[in-house]
């Protein structure tokens, strides 16, 4: 059949669709660890700021170490700034200025003021700050940090004096609640941002499992995923096929606005697939208003042909009341088909499952040369359901590829009752 179909303007796809999710991840990753920056900064501003302050306070010969403290502050306050430049140069400048003005206040003050914790603190925040993509940087500026710790240690006495006694206590005491607050706070920050990306990613791997459940069967996406998988490719002995036309879609195509269709075609897929669902079946595919389903694939069952036979009845009563956007009934011609197939994926970029076989070719000759409103079956399937369904005899009709074929329609159920049943019980015995 073919159909044509008015040109429609759909916007652009998102720019992060476009994006491999690979390049997508490192800027999350980039992003995250630029935060953790922004915190530590902001965190170092205050401490830088408060202590310098307090210089300006005490006064005496300490006044140019509080004023180092206030450039310092200053400095942390605009780092963010060189993000465009990347996460590295902002991380390293912020640990040259945090660098040197630790160094300078325990040249002066004594490694008893308590500034050698910020050495330790320096080191934790560069380990977040720059991430296993730069773990050897980190490393080496945390070495840099231990190694100058041990040299204060060495050179410089434990109280220079440069204070009294009060201010250098106070100075302890405020410079290990600083250092013990910002690793605290900045390390929660970059556990919470952890705990965010792992849920992102969560909820994206059941999102992407979701998808995959709804283009493949279970059991196929199961071996899909499978490293050590090669080609997915199965043979069937007997299985059941059906496909559904709508009659006269070419016409409704041509004098319906697209979103309409769309609307259209979007409810009455929903409900055919819930059906099928239902029936414990597999959609195959559907391709515009061509609709496929198989039975007793990629899970054999005994009654594939009788679960089918009751989705196309089914099938048939749930389009009985639908209506197009035109008002207009919507009759269904359906086929049914059974033998043996092939069923496998194919593809390695937009795979897709897909069954093959004369059963297939068959059960879309049925539906083609099928009446509205019908659900045609060949003779081989007449003998297979005449024992639990009525049928009625519609005779010859010239098949393409097959020549002239006895066939039938499918038209109820004998004992409607206990072949749902009978079916139901079947659909659950195959899923488990």
């Amino acid at each position: 059949m073919v159909v044509k179909v008015r040109r429609v303007c759909v916007p652009d796809v998102a720019l992060e669709s476009r994006v491999p999710a690979r390049t997508r991840h490192h800027a999350e990753t980039v992003a995250r660890r630029l935060g953790v920056l922004t915190v530590t900064t902001r965190i170092g501003a205050v401490a830088s700021g408060f202590f310098g302050i307090q210089g300006l306070i005490v006064g005496q010969d300490v006044v140019w170490i509080a004023v180092v403290n206030l450039v310092s502050a200053a400095i942390f306050l605009m780092i963010p700034l060189l993000y465009r430049f990347g996460e590295v140069v902002a991380a390293l400048v912020f640990f040259a200025v945090a660098y040197t003005s630790i160094t300078v206040l325990c040249w002066h003050l004594g490694t008893g003021s308590g500034a050698p914790f910020y050495y330790l603190v320096a080191a934790t925040l560069m380990v977040l700050i720059l991430g296993v993509d730069h773990i050897v940087l980190a490393s080496v500026l945390a070495a840099v940090l231990a190694a100058t710790v041990i040299a204060l240690e060495v050179l410089v006495p434990y109280n220079t004096g440069v204070q009294p006694d009060w201010s250098y206590r106070l100075g302890f005491i405020l410079t290990v609640i600083s250092a013990w607050v910002m690793v605290v706070a900045v390390v929660w920050y970059a556990l919470r941002e952890i705990r965010r990306a792992t849920r992102a990613m969560e909820a994206e791997y059941e999102r992407s499992e979701t998808l995959l459940a709804n283009i493949l069967p279970a059991t196929i996406a199961a071996r899909l995923k499978d490293p050590t998988r090669n080609i997915i490719a199965d043979k069937y002995d007997d299985a059941s096929i059906l496909f559904a036309d709508i009659a006269g879609y070419t016409k409704r195509a041509s004098d319906t606005t697209p979103s309409d269709l769309v609307r259209f075609l979007d409810r009455l897929y929903t409900d055919l697939d819930a059906l099928v669902d239902r029936h414990g079946l597999e959609k195959v595919k559907s391709s515009g208003d061509s609709y496929m389903v198989v039975s007793g694939v990629p899970l054999p069952r005994d009654d594939h042909m009788e679960a089918l036979a009751c989705l196309a009845l089914d099938m048939a009563e749930a389009v009985a009341g639908l209506k197009d956007p035109q008002g207009r009934a919507v009759p269904l011609r359906i086929g049914l088909a059974a033998g043996p197939v092939v069923a496998g994926v194919v593809g390695a970029r937009k795979f897709f499952y897909d069954v093959w076989g004369d059963a297939v070719n068959i059960a879309s000759r049925m539906e083609t040369t099928d009446v509205e409103g019908r659900i045609q079956v060949p003779h081989d399937v007449y003998e297979r359901l005449n024992h639990a369904f009525h049928l009625e005899e519609r005779g010859n009709v010239e098949v393409k590829g097959k020549g002239v074929m006895h066939t039938w329609y499918l038209v109820g159920r004998r004992d409607d009752r206990a072949v749902r049943g009978a079916v139901e019980h079947g659909a659950t015995a195959g899923s488990l």
